[in-house]
């Protein structure tokens, strides 16, 4: 169990574009509003946009009690006002253990070694993990620099023809540490020199933390992974919460306490073991958290052949969460767009189904405008109406982005298998070209925001890859581990007014 005695409440700052006005609180992205009572106004006063702020030093500051605080600051966090990142103390730098698993990999292993070798970090040690190789990696390891300086061991698990697996092998890494802080890091991985630095401090208040991960190259892979890679988690702190924006911590980039590792040990196979270690972490009391500090850079995989092998493999990992688990949190779906699809439906139908069809689109249509109306009256004294305006188009258009995404990731292939079927219909070339739409509207989203330096030809070709190859691990999944619970709609979708 995690230790309550130490502050792990974090601390929080003001997001950009949020301003108090005689004690309205306002948020212009996502527009929201709130009305803040006396103590509220004088916590939130003591928050800065810049640093980072404690809610001990507030209540110190404000002679509020800390708990309190904490409850007011974590309220606002989650209603989007404030940001959050863990707490740290620069001053906590124990020695640490770093793990690092290979197999066959030696041309990576000696970049990530060198790497390690440059840390900013006092007393570190490198326990390699070698499952079975056959390609030099244990010469590499023994006569590495790290090697001559006593800083390094070496050792071998599995065979050639009979691997440990990533698991177990992680697990022999713990049982050969010596320190009470393991960090974990994988052979195609490059750490900063900050990295240890970055992220140990993060410890003195929380029992594992993982940093981010970025491509360590610059080819149409790694800059379609620099967008939309599963092992990055962005670039803000989090929580890990199994339903949050920030569900796990890839062992690319881990660290924690000793006795997290050994309380919770990996799984014995090949997917998802990082993603169970965080979750049953959290079921024993253990505090998650994750920060953009302590970066990892990470050598993708460039071919198309074998990135989409990758995400099939990740992919035909959700059916052994779902059914271990259960499926997590689900993607809201506004009553009003499923009134504009079915009278899209009715649309390409045709007949009097035609007329109910734009009844029913009429209806949407005065629904979205009244509720604009409504909105921008109630808040009238904070926000202009533009401002209103503006922010439900925003919200509308994530709605759908996100909408047409798990649609993408996750049904695609079937309503296109679908569509195929009816296509000597006029409903068949409706659903055909309205999988077009669904299809490519988040790819066309994400090239116009990240604006990354690739052709757009090159950027969907990637991004047709990563969905369709990670459905086709979904499905696979799904008859490996014989459910369906990762995959049906009313699992993944919810219905909101």
């Amino acid at each position: 169990m995690g230790d309550a005695s130490r502050d792990a409440l974090g601390r929080y700052r003001l997001w950009d574009g949020v301003s108090l006005r005689s004690g309205v609180f306002v948020s212009r992205r996502p527009l929201a509003v709130t009305t803040l009572n006396e103590s509220a106004v004088d916590v939130v006063s003591e928050l800065e946009t810049t640093a980072f702020t404690s809610p001990t030093a507030i209540a110190a500051a404000t002679g509020y009690d800390r708990s309190a605080v904490a409850r007011i600051l974590d309220g606002l966090h989650q209603r989007g006002f404030l940001e959050w990142a863990p707490a740290r103390d620069a001053a906590h730098r124990p020695p640490v253990s770093v793990v690092v698993t290979v197999r066959n990999d030696r041309a990576n292993l000696q970049v990530c070694l060198d790497a390690l070798a440059t840390l900013a970090y006092d007393e570190y040690e490198v326990v390699v993990v070698d499952d079975g190789s056959t390609d030099g990696t244990a010469a590499l390891a023994r006569s590495h620099s790290l090697a001559d300086a006593g800083r390094l061991e070496y050792v071998s698990v599995g065979s050639a023809t009979d691997p440990l697996g990533i698991g177990a092998s992680r697990n022999h890494g713990v049982e050969a540490t010596s320190y009470d802080v393991i960090a974990f890091t994988d052979a195609d991985c490059r750490p900063r020199e900050t990295w240890l630095a970055e992220l140990v401090p993060v410890l003195a208040a929380h029992d594992l933390v993982g940093g981010r991960i970025r491509p360590a190259g610059e080819t149409p892979a790694d800059v379609y992974e620099g967008v939309n890679s599963s092992l990055d988690m962005g670039a803000y702190a989090a929580r890990i919460r199994r339903d949050g924006q920030t569900p796990y911590l890839p062992t690319a980039n881990l660290v924690g306490r000793r006795e997290v590792f050994e309380s919770v040990p990996f799984p014995d196979r090949n997917v998802a073991e990082d993603v169970d270690v965080c979750w049953r972490a959290l079921e024993d009391g253990y505090d998650v958290v994750y920060t953009p500090m302590g970066v990892v850079e990470h050598a993708y995989r460039t071919s198309i052949r074998s990135f989409a092998s990758r995400r099939a493999d990740y992919g035909s990992s959700e059916a052994l969460l779902a059914r271990t688990y259960g499926h997590g949190d689900a993607v809201g779906l506004p009553i009003w767009l499923v009134l504009v699809a079915l009278s899209a439906v009715a649309a390409a139908i045709g007949g009097t189904t035609l007329l109910a069809g734009g009844v029913i689109g009429a209806a949407v249509v005065g629904y979205s405008t009244l509720a604009v109306v409504r909105t921008a009256r109630r808040l009238r004294t904070a926000v202009e109406t533009g401002a209103v305006v503006r922010s439900l188009l925003r919200s509308t258009l994530s709605t759908v982005y996100a909408l047409s995404r798990e649609v993408t990731r996750y049904y695609a292939i079937p309503v296109a298998l679908l569509a195929v079927v009816l296509v000597p219909t006029s409903v068949g070339t409706a659903v055909a070209l309205a999988l077009s739409v669904v299809v490519a509207l988040p790819a066309a989203v994400e090239y116009a925001v990240h604006r990354p330096a690739v052709s757009p030809l090159r950027y969907g070709q990637y991004y047709l890859t990563d969905h369709l190859g990670y459905q086709l691990g979904v499905y696979r999944g799904a008859i490996g581990h014989r459910t369906l619970a990762h995959l049906s709609p009313v699992a993944r979708f919810r219905l909101r007014v």
